[in-house]
């Protein structure tokens, strides 16, 4: 969590801009929606709103900046563009790499002093740490009137050391629960309401296990033991982390004990290539969800385009999307989210101008514009649209914004209900905090229990037994990581 200086200065910041608007007395004034919160559109002064607020202003010299990311390359590039255009004196120049061994690319160009002025990092946030690729961008960020406008559980991510940000959220893809409504049908059970609540899924996953029809409730792609303690215990992240510490006891091992029993009753669907699956569907390659004998697959947003195809259309099969739900207690509407974080070099030479790149290719709004406009235009040499569908969610509020974006999605009212319970995403561990990734790998996966979760699946270990013990360990992680990185 961010120090509350820096609160103080962006409240601050957000008062004087209420008191500059609330002294128009312009009817012809537009409304908020038909305004750029934020943006750098010179006033009556010759000056840009961000400079007013505070932001120092962009040079106008003529300067190149560099660009890295896994976003599609013809949306990097359409990106590329429309930032060109609206800073005639910036050439971008986007560095192509491979996805896969990202951050081993990372460490090879940062070896020669190249790595890109702008960049995405992958999973592992202690090794951009640890080789000291992230550049401080707080005084920006704070002085930002767009700030304001990022997505609440999102605008703290990424102070690592409690004191400078250093990362920034630039994509967002939010956990999903696919429901085949046609399978739903045929059996004669009501699909649940888009306020559904953890236990009534837990209740559906067993409900739709017809053994001598041979459907399964569900497939995991994504884990129950992610979502419990984000949805039922309101943490900020995975493993019941509140801000400071984590806690595996109570939601954690909860829903690995539940996962582990539905595994072993036959709730899940069987594990791709095994004798089971080949027992069950006759092809042991042969994918859960493509079946027609699967009731809920939990996955992520880009799936939406998989399940649009003729191979699931033509099966009878209709994935329709759902956010995670609602703990049956919770105060809050968090959700786990695939979110991919980006950055500035530590050693850009142009930090202010690297700040804006970094924000128009990642919540900006007029880098959301530009991004809608690309998801509505892109082509590929036969006509064909590049995108199906958005290339991931807003990370910014603006209403206007998402209701663009839902012009681009499937007429259905699933989708309306999807997008208006998806403005609360909590990032994942390993890029968002210190230390878990190495806990992971050292502890969760390879540590005295093997890999914790098929030891429980299996019935070798009780989470419950264990939970208090990884709690402490997880914490020393996340201290050690601390101490080490940044003191």
């Amino acid at each position: 969590m961010k120090k509350k200086f820096g609160l103080s200065i962006l409240l601050c910041v957000m008062a004087m801009l209420m008191l500059v608007v609330g002294c128009s007395s312009s009817d012809d004034q537009p409304s908020s929606n038909e305004t750029d919160e934020g943006n750098t559109a010179e006033n009556d002064e010759g000056t840009s709103d961000a400079e007013t607020a505070g932001l120092p202003p962009m040079t106008d010299e003529e300067i190149t900046l560099t660009y890295a990311s896994w976003q599609p390359l013809d949306l990097q590039y359409y990106l590329a563009d429309a930032f060109m255009d609206k800073y005639p004196n910036i050439t971008v120049n986007i560095v192509e790499l491979e996805q896969e061994g990202w951050n081993d690319h990372l460490t090879n160009l940062a070896s020669t002093g190249d790595l890109p002025d702008v960049f995405w990092y992958m999973g592992n946030v202690d090794i951009a740490i640890r080789n000291m690729w992230l550049g401080d961008f707080t005084e920006y960020f704070e002085a930002d009137p767009e700030t304001a406008n990022i997505l609440d559980t999102l605008v703290d991510k990424g102070y690592f050391d409690g004191k400078r940000k250093m990362a920034a959220p630039a994509a967002y893809l939010p956990y999903t629960i696919f429901l085949d409504e046609n399978l739903f049908e045929q059996q004669n059970v009501d699909m649940p309401s888009p306020d559904w609540t953890y236990s009534e899924m837990l209740e559906l996953i067993e409900t739709m296990t017809i053994p001598e029809q041979g459907i399964f409730g569900y497939n995991t792609y994504t884990q129950l033991l992610t979502m419990a303690p984000i949805v039922n215990g309101d943490a900020d992240g995975e493993f019941g982390w509140d801000g400071e510490k984590y806690d595996m006891t109570g939601e954690w091992d909860d829903a690995l004990m539940k996962h582990g029993e539905f595994v072993r009753n036959g709730n899940h669907a069987p594990f791709f290539d095994t004798d089971e699956a080949e027992a069950a569907f006759g092809d042991r390659e042969l994918w859960a969800p493509s079946t027609g004998r699967l009731a809920m697959q939990l996955d992520a947003w880009w799936t939406v385009d998989l399940f649009g195809t003729d191979e699931f259309v033509d099966k009878g099969i209709k994935w329709v999307p759902y956010v995670v739900p609602k703990g049956d207690n919770a105060t809050t509407e968090n959700k786990p989210a695939f979110i991919d974080f980006g950055s500035i070099s530590a050693a850009t030479e142009y930090p202010r101008e690297a700040y804006e790149l970094l924000k128009f290719f990642g919540w900006g709004r007029d880098g959301w514009e530009a991004k809608l406009e690309a998801f509505k235009t892109l082509t590929r040499e036969d006509g064909q649209l590049i995108f199906n569908h958005p290339d991931g969610l807003p990370i910014i509020k603006d209403q206007d914004i998402w209701d663009e974006l839902r012009t681009l999605l499937p007429d259905e009212h699933y989708y309306d209900d999807f997008l208006a319970r998806a403005k609360h995403p909590i990032p994942l561990g390993g890029a968002a905090q210190p230390g878990f990734q190495t806990f992971l790998d050292e502890v969760y996966f390879g540590g005295e229990y093997g890999d914790v979760e098929a030891a429980v699946i299996n019935g070798e270990v009780n989470a419950y037994d264990i939970s208090a013990d990884l709690t402490d360990m997880i914490n020393q992680y996340y201290q050690q990581a601390l101490e080490e990185l940044f003191y």
